[in-house]
């Protein structure tokens, strides 16, 4: 494969020690992706330490303590803030025993931040994976972390231009959403069958946080009672986190709708693929269904003041990738005041009733997911070897 690490045995016989500090489902996904492909490129000749969640651990790290911590957001930090500064702490003490010879750091920006920072000071190699969205808001961020980091890998191909100018290397190593490779259409057909029958399919997609759950639900119920009085009401499909699955089944056990809860792993492609429509919390979810196709109506809501701070900061009119990616929104964005049932079932209804609209959307959403990824090549395989040539480099310099 082009660009690939070909000869494992540039390490001399050590093994490369890599440590990873992820906060969040998202980043663990990833992190379980890229830990089997360093695990391949170096034909297992490689550690790992530090942090992650369930997706890492079964790919082979043990986690030096839960992440759960961490998987919070906005003002929620504030009551856990001593918990989290001793966690810290205990990761730099464990880095600090280990000496590690690259540190990567996933995504949760905060923590990401935070402990970028303390590790440059100590001239730890320090690889960012996600980069920070400065193109959205508060780009004078780019400065900072170019001169903290090492490399960073960016899953957007517009992202470079931020960070290169300023002597930050980067590798585009593509969307995480394009890592699993699609299921054939007859397992898609006979998944949908089995779940849904011919009906209407609505794939819900609530958020990976219990906050973004606890706001999302609420608004969700009352989209499908107002769905219901313009036809039969859509058989929901809806895939959650292992850390949210509890109680996203607990708010929707009276749904207005047949409702069928799924586990986030695999089984999330078939239920994008299968349905007809999805009506998602932005965040990254809504590139994996631009990717797989599904027409998608995007929501966000947050507290009043929260809300507030982010129209201060945020200085984009768009908020999903794919959206300013094609810097348009082809998929309707209802987010913050706009977040009500009304428009949103609006939004939704004629994706879910109109077979040559919803085609439209997703030819479109396509075009734009194709520029997410490396042709050929999968993100954590680019990725992996962005991190070997950074270690091998490493060594020989010294």
């Amino acid at each position: 494969m082009p660009g690939r690490l070909t000869d494992p045995g540039r390490f001399a016989g050590s093994r490369p020690l890599i440590y990873f500090i992820v906060g969040e489902p998202s980043g663990d996904q990833i992190g379980g992706h890229l830990i089997r492909a360093l695990k391949e490129q170096t034909d297992g000749a490689v550690e790992f330490g530090g942090i992650g969640g369930p997706a890492m651990a079964a790919a082979g790290l043990e986690s030096l303590f839960p992440i759960d911590l961490f998987s919070v957001m906005g003002l929620d930090y504030v009551p856990r803030l001593c918990s989290i500064l001793r966690r810290m702490k205990q990761l730099e003490r464990d880095i600090a025993l280990r000496c590690p010879d690259c540190v990567v750091t996933i995504d949760a920006q905060a923590l990401s931040g935070h402990m970028g920072r303390r590790l440059a000071r100590r001239g730890e190699t320090l690889v960012h994976y996600v980069a920070p969205t400065v193109w959205a808001w508060r780009p004078g961020r780019a400065q900072v972390i170019a001169r903290r980091l090492t490399h960073l890998l960016t899953i957007f191909p517009f992202e470079a231009s931020w960070f290169e100018p300023l002597g930050l290397p980067v590798t585009f190593v593509g969307h995480p959403a394009a890592e699993p490779d699609p299921p054939d259409p007859a397992t898609v057909a006979e998944f949908r069958q089995r779940h849904a029958g011919a009906g209407p399919v609505l794939c819900l997609l609530p958020g990976s946080r219990r906050k973004e759950v606890r706001r999302q639900l609420p608004i969700y119920r009352a989209v499908i009672e107002r769905l219901k009085d313009g036809g039969p009401p859509p058989v929901c499909l809806m895939p959650t986190v292992e850390s949210v699955r509890k109680l996203a089944t607990a708010l929707t056990a009276d749904w207005p709708a047949p409702l069928i809860p799924l586990p986030a792993d695999d089984t999330k492609y078939l239920a994008f693929l299968a349905a007809d429509a999805a009506l998602a919390a932005s965040g990254t979810v809504t590139v994996e269904l631009a990717i797989a196709g599904t027409p998608t109506v995007v929501t966000y809501n947050l507290p009043w003041l929260e809300g507030k701070l982010a129209r201060l900061l945020v200085n984009t009119p768009l908020v999903s990738a794919v959206n300013i990616a094609a810097g348009e929104a082809i998929m309707p964005e209802l987010l913050l005041e706009q977040c009500r049932p009304e428009p949103i079932a609006n939004a939704l209804a004629p994706l879910l009733r109109d077979p040559a609209l919803r085609r439209a959307q997703a030819t479109r959403i396509r075009a734009v997911a194709q520029t997410l990824s490396v042709p050929g090549r999968k993100p954590s395989e680019i990725a992996a070897d962005a991190i070997l040539r950074i270690i091998l480099e490493k060594s020989c310099d010294e």
